[in-house]
């Protein structure tokens, strides 16, 4: 977890607390800081200091229960801000057991550890972003789980809203390390499978398997009323591919390798990405579930802003 620390290690380009932006929160800069609780907090700071409105509660559901105030009960038990948007008098009903509860499902199998022209892996990425949104779900008093997984599930943390639940969090990502093949669509259904009550799952992945798969574990999480927002994150060069030569292609996976003149190899990864991207796209779009392209020189704080206010504008 690294040594307690009064502040923040200066990063490049960094202006003073009063003036920062989120202009500075690039993954280039944040890399160094090899703490990941520091790392997540300078993120999540950045995203509120480049925000209007607070951010909490955007990832929230945003329903409660409610029943009417009974004439002698306590006043204190009224939800006024209900009251001045209503004109009502009610009572939230089993306030605990309606708090979001969340899972972040963190893709960690060997392709998730490919970077090319960027300082930062999209392993590096994932676990990064994954920190900064256990550190906003636990502030906003939600409980929140970890699962990661290659090709079967390493990890799983059940959700909890405490402080040493983040710990504990932080502490697991700190320590992880992309490997292995992938079955992303195996193992988020078999998630599915153990979840017994209404919630929100977070998958942090590149996706790369099977799109069949992807979406029978999607729908899956569906049928258990899972709220779904998939975090597809992709490096720049996978976005942008555009040979120049001929390439050796490696399956960081596998390790087998397939050698292209440059026109096959942009010709082929394009018509495979883009029909691969359609298919997932479109079947997110029927159940309901939404979908965010990430590209990782895009910086932490700008892509957390983008979908805070997007799920506020779908609340």
């Amino acid at each position: 977890m690294g040594k307690r620390v009064g502040k923040f290690p200066t990063v490049p380009g960094a202006k003073s607390h009063m003036d920062k932006t989120v202009s500075f929160l690039r993954p280039e800069h944040l890399a160094p800081i090899r703490s990941l609780s520091l790392r997540a907090k300078s993120i999540v700071e950045g995203t509120i200091a480049g925000i209007h409105k607070s951010p909490y509660h955007g990832f929230s559901a945003e329903f409660l229960e409610y029943r009417k105030y009974q004439c002698g009960e306590d006043s204190r038990k009224i939800d006024w801000r209900k009251f001045a948007k209503t004109g009502k008098s009610v009572v939230r009903l089993f306030e605990d057991e309606t708090n979001l509860f969340a899972t972040v499902l963190i893709d960690k199998s060997g392709s998730m550890g490919f970077s090319q022209g960027s300082s930062i892996s999209k392993f590096e990425y994932a676990r990064t972003l994954a920190a900064s949104l256990a550190w906003i779900l636990i502030r906003q008093r939600d409980a929140v789980g970890l699962c990661a997984f290659d090709s079967a599930q390493s990890l799983y943390l059940p959700p909890k809203s405490t402080n040493a639940q983040l710990n504990a969090i932080l502490k697991h990502l700190d320590a992880m390390e992309s490997s292995g093949e992938t079955r992303c669509g195996d193992c988020v259904e078999r998630m599915a499978m153990g979840m017994s009550r209404r919630g929100m799952c977070i998958i942090v992945s590149d996706f790369f398997d099977d799109p069949a798969e992807i979406i029978r574990g999607l729908r899956h999480l569906r049928f258990k009323r899972q709220d779904v927002l998939a975090l597809w994150l992709l490096d720049p060069m996978e976005a942008t591919f555009s040979p120049q030569q001929s390439c050796e292609m490696i399956d960081m996976e596998t390790n087998a390798t397939m050698t292209l003149d440059k026109r096959t190899a942009g010709e082929y990864f394009f018509a495979t990405m883009a029909s691969h991207r359609r298919i997932i796209e479109d079947a997110c779009a029927g159940m309901h579930i939404a979908l965010e392209m990430i590209v990782t020189d895009e910086p932490f704080a700008k892509a957390l802003i983008r979908i805070l206010h997007k799920r506020r504008r779908l609340s």
